[in-house]
C-alpha cells in the first residue's frame, strides 16, 4: 500500500539550488516534480513536493526535511488541516464542537494564490505566487 504526502518546505532563496540537489540526492525527488512559490510574508520561498511512503512506512518530517510541514492543495491554495479547521471556525462563526467540519463548504476562489497556516491561535493567510514550473 502506498501513501503520498505533500510537503511544503520554507527556505531562503539563497538555499534554493542546494535544496533541489538535496531532494534529488537524498530522496530521489526530481526538480520537475517540485513546485516553488514566493512567500511574500518573509521574502523566502515555499518548495512543495510529494513523498511516497510504502508498506505503512512513516516519516519524521521535521527531522528529514527541516522547516517543513505536511500540506494539502485545493487549486492554487495551500493549507494545513489545522488551518483549514480554524478557517472554518472563523467563517462559520461557530465554535469547536458545534461545527460539522466535513460538510462545511469553503469558497476556494477566495483563497487561490494563498497559503493558509496557523500559528498558535492565529490564522495566517498570505499571498503566494508560483514561480516554478
Amino acid at each position: 500500500m502506498e501513501k503520498v504526502i505533500l510537503i511544503a518546505t520554507f527556505i531562503k532563496a539563497s538555499k534554493y539550488d542546494w535544496f533541489l540537489e538535496f531532494l534529488l540526492q537524498e530522496h530521489g525527488i526530481k526538480k520537475d516534480t517540485v513546485f516553488v512559490f514566493t512567500n511574500e510574508a518573509d521574502n523566502g520561498l515555499i518548495v512543495t513536493f510529494r513523498v511516497k511512503l510504502v508498506d505503512g512506512k512513516r516519516i519524521n518530517i521535521n527531522k528529514t526535511f527541516p522547516n517543513s510541514i505536511p500540506v494539502h492543495k485545493k487549486g492554487n491554495a495551500i493549507y494545513t488541516i489545522n488551518a483549514l479547521n480554524k478557517l472554518i471556525e472563523q467563517e462559520s462563526g461557530l465554535t469547536k464542537g458545534n461545527i460539522d467540519y466535513k460538510s462545511y463548504k469553503i469558497d476556494w476562489e477566495k483563497y487561490q494564490g494563498k497559503i493558509i497556516l496557523n500559528r498558535g491561535d492565529d490564522l495566517i493567510i498570505n499571498p503566494i505566487e508560483k514561480i516554478h514550473p
